[in-house]
């Protein structure tokens, strides 16, 4: 799936109203009753398709291609009329996909080595990115083939259509389906507010923690989905536990069960400073200081763990708190519970009818709305009923909130009608996937099945990092936009909201420790995300024998990438467009190993060696001419990049952070006239003015652990399409640049633990009009003088500024927008203002560790539109 991008199809397709009364629509509908891979799913495809047909139209026009532009429309007009193809037609579906992509990929790149060469003053650089300017006419002759061999394979499919006479009946009845760091305590949120059902099974947890002296270990078990998770946040929240126990600790589990992780979790969750990398030594005595004495709670969630050693040896270094101390375990399995366990497991049951409809009824319409569509209200029922009919146990909420959001938008009785009929809810294929997963997922417009596919390639059970997860989606081309003004990381976040709005994600939390935002998705949708990818995705592993040469994107897991031998059922796939090394935190260690790749995957769009140990990044790298995103972040041994890395005309994302020996970057990085995205830790002092401010189409610029960092660069003025600038652990840095006011894009402004900088005179931000998040954390002086520039503000967080005492006055200045305000680790802040009732618009507020408030101000009640209040420790 590697060809898809959204759709405007959907914009396109000649889709007429029906009337309210009608009946049944399922004839109408050409589906499949077993679940379907995107790259199975004509549907899908020719969606896809049609977006990189459009896109081939626009070259030949721009190519003066007169007799191909007229076949290209032809195809694209008859196929928007006649929609709807049988499955049969998926594979030549894809292959004119890749077809198609290969040309927009080839004139893409002849573009922008077009648009570098007037600007290219050295002849050496020319000659490196060029072997002699290309032949425009020779190259029009050669794109000209290339498209007559796509009309080919259109007419083929055109012909395959008119066969099985689809098309001239469906022309008049389209029904088109769019369809921070805590040491005495770890956060966790759970939105209480969708929570059902679950108040008896809460108390009878809390009372079996509270009151038992002999429980140490207690299992809560139950089905995938049923809420365990959710039970366990709910009681880990409740004031009774909070105030009862010292030390509150959540811990997640990963698949593999190893010690050292579930250590290193706890230690890093009792300090203020991350560790990282410590030996097993280490770990045990630092988890002994942590621990000892304590009376504390510790969540285990999430445990697959069947080993009795493996828990044996984690149990004794747990076993030195005080007594009373008590360990809660998540799991699906029994056996788990019964290995785990020091009293019989919480068996967790699913939801009664009633609260399993109330929970549906909440997610299918917005707060309130539910009575302006009585009709629907009464044929709620209906789904919930089949829900639990199905899945033969009581309500599961997860698959009651996803079918329930799937509805959401849907307003017609017809429209609620299809997913109670879909042929999903009977089949008996592929049983892993739960029916009421696989009809919420038939719901989904094409563009979110694809990215919502794409999902596949991050391990199950992970935290993902949402601005990661936006950079792949759109370095793989799974979005595009329908206007030139968009962003298409826009359109990206918009594509995450709808997938969160109906809940395939989960967990949000927004700048968690302080300057990033993540997310997780459900063991059982991440299973569904692997369905949806089909054969097009691959994880290899120590066991894997046979690679298909489908496969065009890898993730390497429990592989040994010490030495440099590829599996040799995936050498030969020339096609490969994506490999990731990030799983389980572990990358390739030789350079030998990386020069391989490279060689032998000339079509790559995404390589992401995170976590690596190599000492150089082979020069061949350059050769990469697709390459969309690099990532050789937190590798403590590269000391450089090659020059040949100016070569990539289609970087967009580039992540070298976290690698402490890196001495800069190349000095000829702004030929790199895609990159809309770096992340860089470097031992320079100063950015040259000719490296950071000639990337002009940069939207997000991340400096990090920069520890030798004294100023920023003057050419920051240049880059006015930035959106987000971060800058995070530059202990030297002592001002802005005066640049800084040029920003007039800028949306997100991150500044942590900067020690030496100080934000004394706001000007330095005085031009920034347009800034919706403020992040400042671990400064040392903040002046509260009057600043008029943030009226548009929506986010502020400050974080760990030991002299503030109270918020800002500026922050009056944005009382008609700020929606989200959070305060943690101000040691010295004592109150909230008076004008805190001013800022009528907040939705959320925060506060965390800071030790001398005590109270709230009177005028709390004029915050009519505050959601959650949270203040902790």
């Amino acid at each position: 799936f590697s060809s898809i991008i959204r759709p405007k199809v959907e914009n396109n397709i000649l889709s007429f109203p029906l009337p309210k009364n009608q009946p049944f629509l399922m004839d109408l509908v050409q589906e499949s009753s077993t679940f379907l891979s995107i790259t199975k799913d004509a549907k899908v495809l020719l969606d896809m398709l049609l977006v990189k047909v459009n896109s081939v139209v626009s070259i030949a026009r721009a190519m003066n291609m007169h007799s191909e532009l007229i076949k290209l429309e032809l195809f694209v007009v008859k196929t928007e009329r006649d929609a709807t193809l049988s499955h049969e037609v998926a594979e030549m579906l894809k292959l004119a996909c890749y077809d198609a992509e290969r040309i927009i990929d080839k004139y893409e790149i002849w573009s922008l080595k077009n648009q570098l060469l007037p600007s290219s003053t050295s002849s050496k650089v020319r000659g490196l990115i060029f072997s002699g300017r290309l032949n425009p006419f020779a190259y029009r002759n050669r794109m000209c083939l290339e498209i007559r061999k796509l009309i080919k394979k259109l007419d083929k499919i055109g012909d395959f259509a008119e066969k099985i006479e689809l098309g001239e009946w469906l022309c008049d009845s389209i029904v088109t389906l769019h369809g921070g760091f805590a040491r005495t305590r770890t956060r966790v949120s759970v939105h209480y507010s969708g929570v059902v059902g679950r108040d008896i099974d809460r108390d009878t947890v809390i009372e079996a923690l509270l009151k038992s002296a002999s429980l140490f270990v207690y299992p809560i078990v139950g089905v995938g989905g049923i809420g365990k998770t959710t039970l366990a946040k709910l009681v880990y929240n409740d004031p009774k536990i909070v105030s009862h126990f010292q030390l509150l600790l959540w811990i997640h589990v990963s698949r593999v069960f190893k010690v050292e992780e579930v250590l290193e979790q706890i230690v890093n969750s009792v300090r203020e400073d991350l560790c990282e990398k410590l030996d097993m030594n280490e770990l045990k005595n630092l988890v002994l200081e942590a621990l000892y004495g304590k009376n504390y709670l510790i969540v285990l969630d999430d445990v697959w763990n069947e080993d009795p050693v493996k828990w044996d040896e984690l149990k004794k270094l747990l076993m030195v708190g005080a007594c009373g101390s008590k360990i809660l375990v998540t799991t699906r399995k029994k056996e788990v519970a019964s290995i785990m366990g020091t009293v019989p497991a919480y068996c967790l049951k699913g939801l009664l009818y009633e609260d399993s409809l109330t929970l549906f009824l909440r997610k299918a319409f917005e707060q309130g709305q539910e009575v302006d569509h009585p009709n629907l209200v009464r044929f709620a029922p209906m789904i919930v009923h089949k829900c639990m009919i199905v899945h033969k146990c009581e309500g599961n909420p997860l698959f009651l909130m996803i079918v329930g959001s799937s509805l959401r938008k849907k307003t017609e009785r017809w429209e609620w009608e299809i997913v109670n009929n879909h042929s999903g809810w009977n089949s008996n294929q592929n049983d892993e996937i739960s029916s009421a997963l696989r009809v919420s997922y038939e719901q989904l417009p094409s563009n979110l099945k694809v990215c919502l596919a794409y999902c596949s390639i991050f391990p199950k059970g992970c935290v993902i990092e949402i601005d990661k997860l936006i950079q792949l989606w759109v370095a793989e081309g799974l979005i595009s936009k329908s206007n030139e003004s968009e962003d298409l990381e826009h359109v990206a976040i918009q594509h995450f909201r709808e997938l969160l709005l109906r809940s395939f994600f989960e967990d949000v939390e927004e700048y968690r420790s302080v300057y990033t935002s993540i997310c997780t998705m459900h063991d059982l949708v991440h299973d569904l995300s692997l369905s949806a990818a089909g054969v097009e995705f691959c994880t290899v592993n120590s066991h894997i024998q046979n690679i298909s040469d489908e496969v065009r994107h890898v993730a390497f897991s429990d592989y040994d990438l010490s030495g440099k031998e590829l599996p040799t059922s995936l050498v030969s796939n020339q096609a490969l467009r994506t490999i990731s090394f990030s799983i389980n935190g572990v990358g390739p260690m030789s350079t030998m190993f990386v020069e391989d790749c490279i060689a032998r995957f000339m079509q790559l769009r995404v390589l992401d060696m995170s976590d690596s140990c190599f000492d150089e990044l082979p020069s061949s790298v350059g050769e990469l001419k697709y390459l969309r995103y690099l990532d050789v972040s937190s590798n403590g041994s590269i000391k450089e990049l090659p020059d040949s890395i100016n070569k990539l005309l289609s970087l967009q994302t580039l992540r070298v952070s976290h690698c402490p020996q890196l001495e800069g970057l190349p000095k000829d990085i702004g030929n790199l006239i895609s990159l809309r995205h770096l992340y860089i830790t470097t031992k320079q002092a100063c950015f040259p003015d000719k490296t950071i401010g000639c990337l002009s189409s940069l939207r997000s610029l991340c400096i990090h652990s920069c520890n030798k960092l004294l100023s920023l660069s003057e050419g920051l003025q240049y880059l006015t399409s930035l959106r987000t600038l971060a800058i995070i652990g530059c202990p030297r840095l002592t001002f802005f640049p005066s640049a800084m006011k040029h920003l007039t894009a800028l949306e997100n402004l991150l500044i942590v633990d900067c020690k030496e900088l100080t934000l004394l005179e706001w000007q330095d931000i005085e031009g920034l009009r347009m800034l919706r998040s403020l992040v400042i954390g671990g400064l040392p002086e903040l002046e509260s003088k009057d600043v008029h520039c943030l009226g548009s503000l929506q986010m502020l967080v400050l974080a760990g500024l030991p002299e503030l005492v109270t918020l800002p006055r500026w922050l009056e200045g944005a009382s008609a927008t700020l929606q989200y305000l959070r305060v943690e680790r101000c040691l010295n802040f004592a109150a909230l203002p008076k004008w805190l009732e001013n800022l009528t618009a907040l939705e959320k507020l925060e506060i965390s560790k800071c030790h001398k408030s005590f109270s709230l101000p009177e005028g709390m009640s004029c915050l009519t539109n505050l959601k959650v209040l949270k203040i902790d420790n």
